[in-house]
């Protein structure tokens, strides 16, 4: 009987566990698409916005980083090394109080018709990472964003890097 009430409590510390993974996963879902970004234009090709989101009774929390695109316009998520572009790079500086957890979610790229090998975003993108706070830490701030160079089938504007801080 004692064995039998010790697997129960664990079978509901579990469960408890994974409802909560899930309501995170789904509270990242729903900012995804409600976090809005500035329509990009021919000047501003790609425009971006973040947001930082916390679990609910759990040190975890998620950097969200949606960009928009122009139509014709693309960012690289791939590019081999005998191309001259230049891949975006996600950004993040976490303060003492988090660390990294895993990698970076991103979207799914496209291969680009005119470059054989290279993969790029096109319309819009979206890149997730999970961190996790130290124990006893309430407050802090995290620097996200993303270098970027974007291009169209005529030309390819410099580098860019847009990075935002993000209050927990």
């Amino acid at each position: 009987m004692k064995w039998g009430l010790i697997i129960a409590f664990l079978l509901q510390i579990v469960s408890a566990r994974a409802q909560n993974t899930t309501s995170f996963r789904q509270k990242i879902a729903v900012a995804v698409s409600v976090l809005k970004c500035e329509d990009p234009d021919e000047q501003h090709p790609v425009t971006l916005n973040a947001e930082l989101i916390n679990a609910v009774g759990s040190d975890s929390v998620a950097i969200i980083i949606k960009a928009r695109i122009a139509p014709g316009w693309h960012i690289y998520a791939y590019v081999p090394s005998t191309m001259p572009y230049i891949v975006s790079e996600y950004i993040v500086k976490p303060d003492a109080n988090v660390k990294l957890a895993g990698d970076w979610e991103k979207s799914k790229p496209t291969p680009t018709m005119m470059d054989k090998g290279v993969l790029i975003y096109e319309k819009e993108a979206v890149f997730i990472h999970k961190l996790i706070k130290k124990s006893g830490s309430a407050t802090g701030s995290i620097s996200a964003g993303l270098y970027y160079q974007t291009c169209n089938l005529r030309q390819c504007l410099p580098p860019i890097e847009k990075t935002f801080e993000l209050k927990y």
